[in-house]
């Protein structure tokens, strides 16, 4: 598993001070790019590298509210399932989990067409551990 911690700025809330709901899945999104840098699928000089986990399906189960400056803990785990690549994702705020969020992806070609993922890949992510109930909402 992989954690990424995310701070709540001020811009990421509404009026009533609650993050907004949209910013969950970006939330999720730099925890998923953390763990590809961390796993050398992605490189910051190779951005372009980002296409090869198009994003195609994403749930979100809102649990808690969050607030400005709160400390998020984002846990991230992923496997690859035929030719899409799944994420899951635990939002902790402390010891209160305030958001379960699932994305599905698949790898691009140069011209912008589904391909198998990269050998790269599915030798990385055939070593991942994957709990499959790990989530409870979705």
């Amino acid at each position: 598993m992989f954690e990424y911690i995310h701070r709540v700025q001020f811009y990421e809330t509404d009026m009533m001070g609650i993050v907004h709901h949209g910013n969950y899945l970006r939330f999720c999104e730099e925890a998923r790019v953390a763990w590809a840098m961390q796993n050398k699928l992605l490189y910051w000089d190779k951005p372009e590298g980002a296409s090869a986990f198009a994003v195609v399906k994403t749930e979100v189960s809102h649990l808690a509210p969050c607030r400005f400056g709160d400390a998020l803990r984002i846990e991230v785990q992923a496997k690859l399932v035929r030719v899409r690549i799944v994420f899951e994702y635990k939002l902790w705020k402390e010891e209160t989990k305030v958001a379960e969020c699932r994305t599905w992806h698949v790898s691009l070609d140069q011209n912008l067409r589904p391909e198998r993922p990269a050998p790269q890949t599915v030798s990385i992510m055939g070593n991942m551990a994957w709990n499959e109930t790990w989530l409870s909402s979705l």
